[in-house]
């Protein structure tokens, strides 16, 4: 296979980019220090499973925008649907007539929750969810799972991370963490009466299936204790169904968050709840304290609902769900063949599911390991793959786009076999390895 070996324009991009953005980029885990240095530092434009970068390499993208372009870069009839709603006017002094339209669309295909309220990003609407529950129990402390890496960039989580500077130390005592499928943990932080806690918040499910009817006891133990159960299908939902994760396991949660792939990369999230929850964010209740929920100028803006109503309509009408389940499940089952080939099986492991599954990299002595993770990304994206760990297969990844990255994997595998062997990556991995989003030290 052709290898990428040029990336001069990303490296003097890079130079640059730090000095006018903290971190050069708006995302962490978009950032220099997630990726080997042959990675490309900037993307031009994107179209269907591809990307293409500074220095005019193309690239098959694995992980498709953190998993929020859910159909594929550039899907004509999204971006039809925005320029259209661009054209009519993208915010106004009162609510958009497609609020209504988006709200009542939304409720009906996600199934869960009696009302909903939009925004721009995901921190907005779990920390929303936060508040709620407070108000609703009257309790004031959060309770997540410490599997879990990422729920929001807001105080109340952030703080239970190694990046806890700038926050200040009487905040950590509102956050108390359990172990996901440890029911034991959870019924340990209920167990006094006088456990504070409001709410529970997680995902569904990340890449370890819920074993022991995990989630339904937890939300049997949260109503048994007065204590609200959030489910955050924000990477979740639009994978394991439209409807998200839980009703895939049949658990009812009673507030649930929305995000990246429910407008395939258009910024669009979504909080929806009981409306004897919900309700406590609205003005219809004369008299009651007035509890600030979501008030944003630019949460409800046309481009983004227009965005969310068109990728629905493409989900229901071409079936992707289905689709992206068998084609990950293929996907999957030639990624493993190509494992035991190079006789990597206790190297290499891909868990999850077909429709969202990542790859594990160890030593030689079985541990997981950055540098050899970060072999396998320098190898992947010199054979043509943008790859960081993840496998989301989406409606543009068909035939062609599965082949090569088989190829591209069987390849990389020969490179990392070699390091197994050696013991080391020394003289294989160009550059430092890639370092953890959360960590004390820069």
């Amino acid at each position: 296979m052709k290898k990428y070996t040029n990336f001069t324009k990303s490296r003097e991009f890079s130079r640059q980019i730090h000095d006018v953005i903290p971190g050069g980029s708006h995302t962490y885990s978009k950032g220099d220090d997630q990726f080997p240095v042959n990675a490309p530092a900037a993307i031009t434009h994107g179209k269907g499973a591809y990307i293409w970068d500074l220095d005019g390499n193309k690239f098959l993208d694995c992980s498709m925008g953190l998993t929020s372009v859910c159909i594929g870069h550039g899907y004509e009839p999204v971006a039809q649907a925005v320029c259209e709603a661009a054209f009519q006017g993208t915010n106004f002094q009162r609510p958009a007539a497609i609020e209504l339209e988006a709200a009542n669309l939304f409720l009906e295909t996600v199934e869960s929750g009696d009302m909903v309220k939009f925004a721009k990003n995901g921190s907005t609407v779990t920390t929303a969810a936060i508040k709620l529950a407070r108000a609703y129990t009257g309790r004031n402390r959060v309770a997540l799972p410490r599997e879990h890496p990422f729920f929001s960039y807001d105080d109340w989580f952030i703080v239970s991370t190694l990046c806890d500077r700038g926050i200040p130390p009487a905040v950590k005592a509102m956050t108390a963490t359990f172990s996901y499928n440890n029911y034991a943990s959870v019924e340990a932080l209920l167990a006094d009466n006088d456990h504070d806690i409001a709410c529970i918040i997680m995902e569904p499910v990340k890449f370890d299936p819920p074993k022991d009817d995990f989630l339904q006891k937890v939300a049997a133990l949260c109503k048994e204790r007065g204590v609200l159960l959030i489910l955050d299908e924000m990477v979740s939902g639009f994978k394991w169904g439209l409807n998200g994760a839980h009703n895939f396991y049949g658990v009812k949660p009673d507030m649930a968050t929305w995000g990246k792939g429910i407008a395939n990369g258009f910024s669009a999230c979504a909080l929806t709840g009981r409306a004897d929850i919900m309700e406590l964010g609205g003005v219809r209740r004369e008299g009651d304290d007035k509890l600030f929920l979501i008030s944003t100028t630019h949460g409800a803006e046309t481009t983004g609902l227009a965005a969310m109503i068109a990728t629905i309509n493409a989900f229901k009408q071409h079936n992707m769900i289905e689709q992206n389940w068998a084609n990950g499940e293929a996907l999957k089952l030639r990624l493993e063949q190509v494992i035991s080939k190079h006789e990597l099986g206790s190297s290499l492991q891909l868990i999850g599911y077909p429709c969202l599954f990542a790859l594990v990299c160890r030593n030689p002595t079985g541990l997981p390991d950055d540098s050899f993770r970060t072999l396998m990304m320098q190898e992947m994206i010199a054979r043509g793959v943008l790859f960081q760990g993840l496998f989301y297969p989406t409606w543009s990844h068909q035939q062609v786009e599965m082949d090569l990255l088989v190829m591209a994997f069987d390849a990389s595998c020969s490179v990392y076999r070699r390091a197994i062997d050696v013991g080391t990556t020394d003289g294989l991995l160009i550059g430092p390895p890639a370092k953890a989003v959360f960590r004390k030290k820069i």
